[in-house]
């Protein structure tokens, strides 16, 4: 059940709508996904044919005001053997894309002024997804039962709260961990004096009845540096740090740290980025993003979802290039335990994304995990279509 504090009350302020209603926009989306997934100690190899097919009306009651609906069915097409999170198999490697039917986003929205407010279930995308994201790589999207007021107070500041009633996994509400409820409220205030210089502070308290060991408080910071050296070079610099601590009804007692640092220059087509993000731990217990867009991070092998009981170092290079409707791009992992060095694994992940139009794209990814001291030997290959109406 959704519940916003105070949602009612600051609806009922402002302006009304028009009585006479436009046509409502009607988009279409469809993904097909081939996913094969090789894991050394599964007895079996997992391959998943999915399709998910997406519909979403936008209906505008007047320059402010306007609600969007979006419904979601995944379909498994063909002979797949995989364990999609609720089929129970297994013996197959997890490919956590189940089939059937989701309301994905339902919910009101009114914008004026730099005032926007979002009431009912949404994706909630904040800054690089790292903390908060929707998880759109899975065939079923995390969304938030959630009141969302955006303010830009001016052109250099603005603010960003949600308040969220319930967490919509990727899992979907066939599984026992698909939904969660929860208490969570999310601040984020960006400050941007200067054309190339940005600041965020970031504020989560997070209450999940549902997941306990999940209940955390995390203050952020985070810092941006754009700096164009000629019309072709340009230079960026990307740095955070949070702390985080157990809150509400966690049973785990901890206070952890987050640090990232990533510096990437880009030459014409090119791209080449060095970075490292280290999740922290305490009493054996990781900083955790339970919100996160997870595969954006830490390799596309999707390996370091939880972290891990001594953390995670991850020191990574990216290379990518672009040109015209093509995009490249290949990265390299080394994972090690944040608090006593053990080398846990490299990764090699390599993509290739191909626009034919503005309707269509094809997408091939591979990921290839060598383990060391933590998991085991993976290799993931995806082949992918999208087109959008």
């Amino acid at each position: 059940m959704m519940r916003y504090p105070m949602a009612c009350g600051l609806l009922l302020t402002l302006p009304p709508v028009q009585a006479e209603l436009a046509a409502p926009t009607v988009n279409y989306q469809f993904r097909y996904r081939l996913e094969s997934v090789e894991q050394h100690a599964m007895t079996e190899d997992a391959l998943a044919n999915t399709l998910l097919s997406r519909l979403s009306l936008n209906q505008s009651f007047s320059p402010a005001w306007s609600a969007v609906t979006e419904a979601d069915y995944v379909t498994a097409l063909g002979h797949s053997g995989y364990n999609d999170s609720v089929n129970g198999k297994n013996s197959y490697p997890l490919i956590a894309d189940p089939d059937g039917a989701d309301l994905n986003q339902l919910y009101v929205q009114y914008q004026q002024n730099g005032h926007k407010v979002i009431l009912g279930r949404q994706r909630i995308n904040q800054a690089n997804e790292r903390f908060v994201g929707g998880s759109a790589w899975r065939q079923n999207e995390q969304t938030f039962d959630a009141l969302r007021y955006q303010w830009q107070l001016t052109s250099h500041f603005s603010l960003d709260y949600s308040y969220i009633g319930k967490i919509n996994r990727v899992f979907g509400s066939k599984h026992p961990q698909g939904d969660w409820s929860a208490n969570a409220q999310i601040l984020r205030a960006d400050y941007q004096p200067l054309a190339n210089h940005k600041f965020g502070v970031q504020l989560l308290a997070l209450d999940i009845p549902d997941a306990a060991s999940q209940s955390t408080q995390t203050v952020l910071i985070d810092y941006s540096f754009n700096h164009p050296w000629s019309e072709q070079v340009r230079l960026q610099l990307n740095a955070s740090y949070a702390s985080q601590q157990d809150t509400g009804d966690n049973p785990l007692n901890y206070s952890a740290d987050y640090r990232a640092l990533e510096a990437s220059l880009f030459y014409q087509d090119w791209m080449i980025a060095l970075g490292q993000e280290q999740l922290g731990s305490d009493h054996g217990v990781g900083f955790s993003t339970p919100l996160a867009t997870l595969h954006k991070f830490q390799g596309f092998a999707d390996k370091f979802l939880a972290t891990p009981a001594l953390g995670v170092q991850d020191s990574y290079a990216r290379l990518g290039f672009k040109w015209q409707q093509l995009d490249l791009q290949a990265h390299y992992h080394q994972f090690k335990a944040a608090e006593q060095g053990q080398h846990y694994g490299n990764e090699l992940d390599l993509q290739l994304a191909y626009s034919l139009n503005p309707q269509h794209q094809l997408l091939v990814k591979y990921a290839d995990y060598q383990a060391k001291a933590l998991f085991t030997d993976t290799r993931k290959v995806w082949l992918q279509w999208l087109a959008k109406f």
